[in-house]
Formats: structure tokens, sequence, C-alpha cells
């Protein structure tokens, strides 16, 4: 990690998305006279839930805003609690973007002891699983290879990613839309091999 200051991180993460600083200011919900003196190194102690909010509308990370490295994954801060990582998209969690990276962490309770390192949170886009899990929600998945049948799951079809619910049959695999808008996608005979599961939705964090 480098030697830069957090001050001097925040501006060239800033100047490397583009934002200015009114812009940032909308992201985060913090004033354009504090995103300055925050780049100034004016205040030197960020609160811990500046920095969250910082990092998010940064798109980085709270490590990276403070110059320590990064866990490998979930790190766990409690009992039962980790710090699991969260992904702009289904696609970047699970790796098919090469400049894939974690966005933020959030505590996240952990019931089995081991677990902590199979989950992550993504940010959903779009509507296809709406009402259920809407644009702007947040779920949390469980890496796995395989799941029963009616589960929603994260697929990977070519190098995209998605969120449905997966169906099986004899010689078939159907990927259903909760919003009827979308039609179902259905792979039969050699085509099932197109579709890889990544894992399971275990809980959808709505927003307010």
């Amino acid at each position: 990690m480098s030697n830069d200051t957090a001050a001097e991180r925040i501006k060239q993460r800033r100047k490397e998305l583009g934002l200015s600083y009114q812009e940032l200011a909308e992201l985060t919900g913090l004033s354009r006279s504090t995103l300055q003196r925050y780049e100034t190194g004016s205040i030197k102690n960020i609160p811990l839930d500046k920095l969250d909010v910082l990092a998010e509308g940064l798109k980085t990370t709270v490590m990276y805003i403070l110059g320590k490295p990064e866990p490998n994954n979930a790190e766990i801060i409690d009992r039962g609690i980790c710090r699991v990582p969260v992904y702009d998209s289904v696609s970047a969690g699970f790796g098919a973007y090469a400049d894939s990276h974690v966005v933020c962490y959030i505590p996240t309770y952990v019931e089995h002891h081991g677990e902590d390192n199979e989950l992550l949170w993504i940010n959903v886009r779009g509507d296809s699983m709406a009402p259920t899990i809407e644009d702007g929600d947040r779920i949390l998945v469980k890496r796995r290879d395989s799941v029963d049948s009616g589960s929603v799951a994260v697929v990977m079809i070519g190098e995209e990613a998605f969120v449905k619910k997966i169906k099986y049959g004899e010689d078939w695999v159907e990927l259903h839309s909760i919003n009827p808008y979308y039609p179902v996608r259905r792979f039969e005979n050699d085509a099932v091999a197109d579709v890889r599961v990544l894992g399971v939705v275990v809980e959808v964090s709505k927003k307010l």
C-alpha cells in the first residue's frame, strides 16, 4: 500500500473518477467544504461513518483510504460478526471483470463458523427480480456451485452473471425472473452446460 496520506488518496480517487466536489457531495451527502477539507488534510481524523459513505461514493474501500492492506475476504470483527465485502454488480462480485474491486464492507452476522469466506454482498441493478429484489437493493450471496430447484441464485452465462430463480428438469434448465415482463430463458440438452451456478441468495437488504 502506498505511503500517500489519506487526503492524497481521496483526491487522487476523486480525480480518477472525474468527479467534481459538487458531484461527490451529491453522492455522499457530505458538503463540498467538508470534502475540500478532507483533501487538504485540514480534517485529519475522519469519522468512521463518514469514511464509509466517502468510500462508497469514491467506489473504493475504507481500507484503501486509510492506506491499510485489504483483508482477503470477510474479516471477523466480533463473535459471529464479519465485515463482508460489497461489489457494485453481480458480474464484478464473481470476478467476471478484470478490474473488479470491493466497494465497501458491511458488518454481517455469520451463523456458522467458517462460512465467512463464502459470503459477499452485491448491489443489484435492474428490475427483473422486482418486487422481491428491486433496483438498488443489496443481496447477500453464499458461494455455491449447485442449488436446489426453485432457489434464487447467481448464475453465469458466458462472462455475464445474473440473479434468477433457477428450475431444473431432466434435460433442461430454466431461468425465471419474478418481474412478469421478462421472459423465461430455457436451456436444453447440451446448452444446459452454458449455465453455471455461482451462489445462492440468502438475504435481501432493501433500500429505504
